[in-house]
């Protein structure tokens, strides 16, 4: 039998499989070429359009090796949205509202600068937008992934505005809940906005004004987010 890789042998010692190490490279980066051609296909045809077939001449392969590997499309399909988050962790760790803070100008500038970001990888906005009017369809596979992923960014969001709220810096009568969605639903609503114009839309200086105006009516010193950070400028 196995445990983490190795061979246990009837007396317990674990003995490490004699496979060169050449070869776990070789599959590491056959796996990212698949995530990565899946990715770009399921952004820009969707996941319903998108057949192992397709994928696997985008990516150079056969739909047989994607199914060793991978196991099916639908698994495939959470391969590709795991590296979408991991992507964005390793670039701007757990976002701001699971961090503990609460300054809300601190926030939303994470938040602008994580959209800047985002737009310097196209695909990951179109995905998104292909994906997430797919998955309102319960069926969809990707449908559980978006429900507890709005639930959970709505979640750390609305956190952070209570803890703002709660230190004195937000007005009497702010709704913490229904200002992280409305975040949310602008977000969304550029980032489909920006994709049809094909890149053109400047989503950012759009969200940012948004965010600046929110910034100015919630807050109790009535004033906006400041210039813009370095962040943002990232593109």
């Amino acid at each position: 039998m196995t445990d983490s890789g190795n061979v246990i042998c009837p007396h317990g010692a674990a003995h490490p499989r004699h496979r060169p190490s050449g070869q776990y490279a070789a599959a590491d980066t056959r796996r990212a070429a698949i995530i990565d051609a899946a990715l770009a296909l399921f952004a820009k045809a969707g996941y319903l359009n998108s057949s192992l077939a397709k994928i696997a001449a985008e990516a150079g392969t056969s739909a047989t090796v994607i199914t060793h590997h991978f196991g099916s499309k639908q698994r495939l399909l959470m391969a590709v949205l795991e590296a979408r988050e991991e992507r964005t962790v390793r670039t701007f760790g757990r976002l701001g509202p699971d961090s503990g803070g609460d300054d809300v100008r601190a926030l939303f500038r994470e938040v602008l600068a994580l959209a800047a970001y985002n737009l310097t990888q196209p695909g990951l906005i179109e995905l998104h937008t292909r994906l997430s009017a797919e998955a309102g369809d319960p069926s969809h596979p990707a449908h559980a992934y978006f429900a507890e992923r709005y639930e959970r960014v709505a979640h750390s969001l609305a956190s952070v505005l209570q803890r703002s709220f709660d230190a004195g810096q937000l007005r009497s009568g702010t709704d913490p809940e229904s200002i992280a969605r409305e975040i949310l639903a602008v977000s969304d609503g550029l980032q489909v906005q920006w994709a049809i114009a094909e890149g053109r839309l400047d989503f950012v200086g759009l969200y940012r004004a948004h965010l600046d105006r929110l910034t100015q009516a919630l807050t109790v010193d009535g004033k906006g987010l400041g210039g813009p950070t370095e962040a943002e400028r990232l593109p």
